[in-house]
């Protein structure tokens, strides 16, 4: 059992997968994870609040409540799936280039939903 498991751990194109499958698991059998820092010490939710959340809904299938905690949890949840299948295809853990203009534009759309979010409200955690 260990031997396999070490075999598995060299071959890194298997973490996306196995972030898919924590995610998967994690609010159903409620594995432990890391809330928010900003949120616990400032009370001022960051952009990413409820994110986690959402990403587990979506990929146990409950998009309308995934959507209610953060409308980005579901792209999330799909990029996590694209990702994965990616990764074991090519035996690649990254498999694909993020360029700085996506993750420009991807921050951008996050900070202003955000913005949207601190004026018309957070759902209840």
């Amino acid at each position: 059992m260990n031997r396999l498991f070490f075999q598995l751990l060299q071959k890194k194109y298997f973490i996306p997968s196995g972030i898919v499958t924590y995610l998967y698991f994690k609010n159903h059998y409620s594995l432990p994870g890391i809330s928010c820092p900003l949120r616990q010490i400032t009370g001022v939710p960051c952009p990413t609040c409820f994110l986690t959340r959402s990403t587990c809904l979506a990929l146990q299938g409950d998009l309308e409540d995934s959507f209610k905690m953060h409308i980005f949890g579901p792209f999330i949840a799909l990029c996590l799936i694209i990702w994965s299948i990616k990764s074991i295809r090519t035996k690649q853990l990254f498999p694909f280039l993020i360029t700085e203009k996506f993750l420009l534009i991807f921050s951008f759309f996050l900070l202003g939903y955000w913005i949207f979010r601190m004026f018309y409200g957070f759902p209840i955690s």
